[in-house]
């Protein structure tokens, strides 16, 4: 008797450990399609019915990381929610930016209703008016899904980009002046690879020796007779004419264009 039930717990045991690996086969079979469609769809010519269905995909209170890494060496790290993740699809919808990838799974890893996905990802961001090539890159995934009700969903992305060609694209600036104090704001919305980042730059304004000067990002420009912008050296001297302006405002956008030209093929201004 000790025999049959040692026979039977045998058997019992190796069936649920078939349904065990079976069940695993399925879930990483869902998660990597889940993945290449994904891409898939990011990878057509987006559309705002394409950027929902991709957001179905994360929990409300999904975090991702994005670690940047630009051509220049800077690295920027940011921290996103839902709403922020998904305001970088319609950018890029509002951009005509059609986003081409090759999708590398690395492993899929899963324990009961948790798993990790580790991918890669080559890029290429076009512009779908004039097929032009607009950056070049090479991403580094590592996703944790939750399942809920027999569907996978992201609970945590971390996201590690390394650019390998700088991206242009048509950038936009808000100028803010604060009359009781003489403070001046530019606000400067500019691509940043796939994203779109907003960044608040002080413009101070000096008089020295008789000559007017600007500084922005801790460069100095030298506003001669309130018209021509030049660049300077470390002892104010005069290195290269940009632009002669009409006004200062005018004399702060010809600044912003300069030191935004490596992502900015234009630089519209919002009043």
């Amino acid at each position: 008797m000790n025999y049959l039930k040692n026979i039977s717990l045998l058997l019992l045991f190796v069936f649920t450990t078939s349904l065990s690996f079976a069940q695993n086969d399925n879930d990483k079979k869902q998660l990597e399609n889940l993945i290449k469609n994904t891409v898939k769809i990011n990878s057509a010519s987006l559309t705002e019915e394409g950027i929902e269905e991709m957001m179905s995909h994360y929990r409300p209170d999904v975090i991702i990381s994005i670690t940047r890494i630009e051509v220049d060496g800077t690295r920027k790290r940011n921290m996103m929610r839902k709403g922020d993740y998904r305001a970088i699809f319609i950018n890029q919808y509002n951009q005509n930016v059609q986003r081409e990838s090759t999708v590398n799974i690395k492993s899929t890893r899963i324990q009961g209703k948790t798993a990790v996905v580790d991918f890669d990802l080559d890029y290429e961001l076009v512009n779908s008016t004039s097929n032009k090539v607009l950056s070049k890159g090479f991403e580094s995934i590592n996703a944790i899904f939750i399942k809920k009700k027999g569907k996978w969903y992201v609970l945590e992305l971390n996201v590690i980009d390394i650019e390998v060609q700088k991206f242009q694209g048509v950038c936009y600036c808000e100028i803010y002046k604060n009359a009781n104090t003489g403070s001046v704001i530019a606000k400067v919305g500019a691509p940043k690879g796939d994203r779109f980042e907003n960044k608040l730059n002080n413009v101070y304004q000096r008089v020295i020796g008789g000559k007017t000067y600007f500084s922005v990002q801790g460069v100095i420009f030298e506003w001669a007779d309130k018209k021509d912008i030049w660049t300077v050296d470390s002892d104010l001297k005069r290195v290269e004419k940009l632009k002669s302006s009409k006004d200062q405002d005018d004399a702060i956008l010809i600044i912003l264009k300069y030191l935004y030209k490596n992502e900015c093929t234009e630089m519209s201004v919002i009043k």
